[in-house]
């Protein structure tokens, strides 16, 4: 074999070789980009979730700030009364 065509051939072999690492680190990068989407749809679904807890603790709040609910408080739990309440002692 001539000389020409001895480093044909290795020229060829490199080639090859350097295109099948390169097919291996494309399908490597493919395959860790579908993983990272997932997990990303993931942590969006659970941001999705800590918004929403976040609004109905939001709605809680500003109801137990509301009058309504601390008049309510006073009269379940600490037997406070209206000043326009009528009281029954079950004395006559």
């Amino acid at each position: 074999m001539s000389e020409k065509a001895k480093m044909i051939k290795i020229i060829t072999v490199s080639a090859v070789i350097f295109l099948v690492l390169l097919v291996c680190s494309l399908i490597i990068n493919l395959v860790q980009l579908s993983r990272l989407k997932s997990k990303e749809a993931q942590l969006q679904a659970q941001i999705e979730e800590f918004n929403r807890q976040i609004n109905d603790n939001q709605a809680i709040i500003d109801y137990l700030d509301s009058d309504e609910a601390i008049e309510r408080y006073a009269r379940e739990y600490l037997n406070m009364q209206n000043k326009n309440d009528n009281t029954f002692t079950g004395e006559e």
